[in-house]
């Protein structure tokens, strides 16, 4: 197998994978499998947000990490 086969199967793997468990954040009812869901995608996807509430990255809340 080429690597480039392999790079695509992990890539549409990976992409299966993080659309079920946003879907999952998104639509779950209960509140617990909604947050483990959104807990998950904090790991698996770079660059996301630190909290529900987004006010980690509020640099203009007192007490906040940004400010």
């Amino acid at each position: 197998m080429s690597v480039g086969l392999i790079s695509t199967i992990a890539a549409v793997f990976y992409g299966g994978t993080v659309s079920v468990i946003a879907l999952t954040a998104t639509f779950a009812r209960r509140r617990s499998l909604r947050d483990e869901a959104r807990s998950t995608l904090a790991v698996l996807v770079p660059g996301g947000s630190s909290g529900p509430s987004g006010q980690e990255d509020d640099p203009g809340v007192i007490g906040s990490n940004g400010g």
